[in-house]
């Protein structure tokens, strides 16, 4: 009996000890039920608070949101729990000329990985802008789910419109300030040529009339005379030289003049073999473009003399349907335009600057050992006359 009482003894002991165990374990259990609950009450609470909002759609066989965390009333004028009974709640609060770029909530895309940048429609001091970015699960049925988030980038939107103001109020600096240049350089070379060429004429003139009236037996005098002379025609070819650099009088002919004249000068020189296709609007362009385009022409053939090595230049300059497209191609040991510091190489980066003031491209194709192209695009470029084509090549 003794050994009965301990068994039953041991046994209500160990039931005991199970119950309280069990308790134990239920008590630990809602602790961390409650724990978790409060930790994710807390994090709705934050995420509430943030520019920032969750979510999971699906677009078949009913589209609409499985999941959108409370922030997205922050960023978007509803709340999460609307937007879960009528996704078009969402989409309503896009500005409608940036909804067509939601290409992820439309059934048949098949992005997987998507961006987004666009307007809400939320009151506010000004637009609001968000930026989406989703990633896209296939299930092995073929439907698909998007999970994204939004972020609020209003600040950096806005940041990159007064970067992108001030690149163009630069570029607006820039452009006068080579118009100015421009004029300077056109006032010059007139003074140059016909003030300081008349002058020089003049003196040349008075010194010959001078060198006729010495006596005879003036030798030396008329030795000075002639040396004289000889300095003035160097200094009057020199000023036409200055004044041809500053504006050259090819370009009151026309661009086509001008490039003809540049490349003579330049290739010609160096003995490189060029040939000039040019179509006659380009003598019909206004001066600004004129000016502009043979300033990209110069400048390019200033690099192939100094850098390219290069044995044969083509410089081509077309016109189709109110575009202006100019070509540059050289056969020299070409360079790595990747790798090209703009910040050094203050060539390129104006012509860069120069096509971007006329609301063109530039286009640079080369690399190592293969050559230089140069495609300068001017979209509709303002004409003065209508003429025939013409092309010119060098002997």
């Amino acid at each position: 009996m003794m050994l009965i009482g301990i068994t039953l003894a041991v046994m209500m002991a160990f039931a005991f000890w199970s119950w309280r165990r069990r308790q134990g374990l239920t008590t630990r259990r809602r602790q961390a039920e409650l724990a978790l609950r409060a930790s994710e009450g807390r994090l709705r609470q934050l995420s509430s608070q943030l520019p920032v909002a969750l979510f999971e759609y699906v677009a078949t066989p009913i589209p609409g949101f499985r999941s959108i965390s409370d922030g997205v009333a922050r960023l978007l004028p509803g709340t999460a729990a609307e937007m879960l009974a009528d996704p078009q709640v969402f989409f309503a609060g896009i500005h409608p000329d940036d909804l067509a770029g939601l290409v992820w909530r439309q059934a048949a895309s098949a992005a997987h990985e998507f961006e987004w940048i666009g307007r809400s429609l939320l009151a506010g001091d000004g637009p609001r802008w968000l930026q989406i970015r989703t990633t896209t699960e296939f299930a092995a049925d073929g439907r698909r789910a998007v999970h994204g988030v939004i972020l609020d980038v209003t600040a950096l939107k806005q940041t990159q419109q007064a970067l992108e103001r001030s690149r163009q109020e630069l570029r607006q600096l820039a452009s006068h300030r080579e118009a100015r240049i421009e004029q300077e350089r056109a006032r010059l070379a007139r003074e140059f040529h016909d003030e300081l060429g008349q002058v020089l004429t003049t003196a040349r003139m008075h010194l010959q009339l001078l060198g006729r009236s010495l006596p005879a037996d003036a030798a030396a005098a008329r030795e000075a005379a002639r040396n004289i002379e000889t300095m003035i025609g160097e200094a009057y070819r020199s000023v036409k030289s200055i004044a041809s650099d500053l504006r050259p009088a090819a370009l009151n002919l026309g661009l086509t003049a001008a490039v003809e004249w540049v490349a003579a000068r330049m290739l010609g020189a160096a003995g490189i073999r060029y040939g000039i296709s040019f179509t006659q609007a380009a003598d019909r362009l206004d001066d600004d473009y004129a000016i502009a385009l043979f300033r990209i022409v110069q400048e390019s053939l200033s690099n192939i003399v100094r850098h390219a090595s290069a044995q044969n230049v083509d410089i081509t300059l077309s016109h189709d349907r109110g575009e202006m497209r100019l070509l540059l191609e050289d056969d020299g040991k070409g360079f790595d335009v990747s790798g090209v510091d703009h910040a050094a190489h203050f060539g390129l980066l104006g012509i860069s600057e120069r096509v971007t003031a006329l609301g063109g491209a530039l286009e640079i194709d080369s690399s190592p050992g293969s050559g230089t192209r140069l495609v300068v695009t001017l979209p509709q470029v303002p004409l003065k006359a209508d003429h025939a084509d013409r092309s010119t090549n060098s002997p």
